[in-house]
């Protein structure tokens, strides 16, 4: 469809700068491709205020939370995450109230929303919170949430970026640390917003250490999770379904060039610079969740590739009112690759690749 001239010379110049920014991210020499279609590097933007504005009210002070302990709340969803959530509660002697799907969340609970199901659930559980609620609501989903709060007109909600592992319902949570390179170990898992302190202390009587952080950095460690669940699962799934720690052991420079080039994509398109060591700090987490399979959830692609792809469909030659001819590049090239791949090898449906 035709645009005015001059997004496409934004674009066009924002590519350059793109490629550049990626070039000084490898590390390494880049890893042997799988496949032999042609790529080139570009960026596709998005003009988004709210992190300088974030990081504004952070400096001001504005964005301070209300201290919260945890208390009886309210798990929306039965599975491992809710099950934990509510034996973590009982430790502490509360009585949770958990709802299954389809169930409406009650207005009169005066605590915490916890809501423990799958991306592709989290609008039909919005819109069973009545609007009085909506503010207690507490995201616990993998993936990029970030158009789906804006459809339902939240802004700024509490929400957890999870890094841990539970194989079974019932079973014992591993947590996501890692070890930095001043040889500190830490956990990965963050939350920001109104619930943020309740959350972080329910977490802590299971043993698993989940931070409060800023709005800003919530906002990186969330991206980052976005970042490694699309790349290490699409490695992965192509190479044959293979575990997290043998994507990072056998298939690490593939892996790393898919992460810094999201990476570079999340920095040009958001304003969001995710943290230094990105490489290292996901190999690590891979490494410590060696056993966790990797696949490609339909449900989660929406919220993982599926985001990425979406940029990717704005590629091709597009005409200018002024009759000019403007090549727009894929955003995300390698990502594109193994994600085509993996459709012909029918390991995604084209119809979630058309739905993007």
């Amino acid at each position: 469809e035709d645009q005015p001239e001059g997004v496409y010379m934004l674009l066009v110049s924002l590519a350059a700068g793109c490629l550049l920014a990626t070039s000084a991210l490898q590390r390494s020499p880049p890893a042997r491709r799988r496949c032999s279609r042609s790529r080139l590097l570009t960026l596709q933007v998005n003009s988004d205020s709210r992190a300088t504005q974030e990081y504004f009210d952070f400096l001001l002070g504005k964005t301070e939370i209300e201290p919260t302990e945890d208390q009886p709340s309210v798990i929306v969803g039965g599975g491992k995450i809710g099950e934990m959530l509510r034996e973590f509660g009982e430790r502490r002697g509360f009585e949770d109230v958990v709802l299954g799907r389809g169930e409406a969340i009650p207005s009169g609970h005066p605590g915490p929303v916890y809501l423990a199901v799958p991306a592709a659930e989290l609008d039909a559980a919005i819109e069973l919170c009545p609007e009085e609620k909506r503010d207690d609501l507490v995201f616990l989903s993998d993936g990029q949430l970030e158009p789906l709060f804006q459809r339902h007109g939240l802004y700024g909600p509490c929400q957890a970026s999870l890094w841990l592992a539970l194989m079974r319902r019932g079973g014992k949570p591993v947590d996501g640390r890692v070890t930095d390179l001043s040889g500190t170990t830490d956990g990965l898992s963050r939350v920001h917003g109104k619930w943020s302190g309740a959350f972080a202390m329910r977490m802590g009587t299971g043993g698993i250490l989940c931070r409060e952080a800023n709005q800003r950095d919530a906002r990186r460690t969330t991206l980052e999770k976005l970042v490694f669940v699309t790349a290490y699962n699409l490695v992965g799934a192509a190479h044959g379904g293979l575990s997290m720690g043998e994507v990072a052991g056998k298939h690490g420079e593939e892996v790393g060039a898919m992460c810094r080039e999201l990476a570079s994509f999340v920095r040009y398109t958001l304003s969001v610079s995710l943290f230094s060591g990105l490489d290292d700090r996901l190999a690590d987490y891979a490494r410590t969740m060696e056993f966790l399979p990797t696949r490609l959830d339909a449900g989660a692609f929406p919220f993982t590739s599926g985001y990425f792809y979406r940029y990717t469909k704005m590629a091709g030659t597009r005409t200018t009112p002024a009759g000019i001819k403007v090549e727009i590049p894929d955003t995300t090239p390698l990502h594109t690759e193994y994600l085509l791949e993996a459709r012909d090898r029918g390991l995604v449906g084209k119809e979630l690749l058309d739905a993007a």
